[in-house]
């Protein structure tokens, strides 16, 4: 394996190495006694309901920002097709009179 595979290699599984360090040390021990049942948990500080409102309406950004940004998108596209044609195409092709 030459030198340039090998750091490569070293690189990929650092990357793969700082992904999931923090998976492993974010994982808890919850102390148990001896029949398996889970010693002292804690109350929580706020208690919430479990039932969820009937219609749960979509973030400002799913109704305003996402279709806008399609638009410009498509908008920027469209007039990069048209400015190609405009400077390169119609340069290409001349008549001759």
């Amino acid at each position: 394996m030459s030198n340039r595979h090998r750091s490569l290699l070293l690189i990929v599984v650092g990357i793969l190495l700082l992904m999931v360090a923090p998976a492993v040390l974010a994982q808890e021990e919850v102390p148990a006694d001896d029949s398996g049942a889970v010693v002292d948990v804690p109350e929580p500080a706020v208690k919430i309901d479990r039932e969820a409102p009937d219609e749960v309406e979509p973030a400002w950004t799913f109704r305003y920002l996402i279709p806008t940004s399609l638009v410009i998108a498509l908008l920027v596209v469209v007039g990069s097709i048209v400015a190609y044609f405009v400077k390169v195409v119609r340069t290409r092709y001349r008549l001759i009179q």
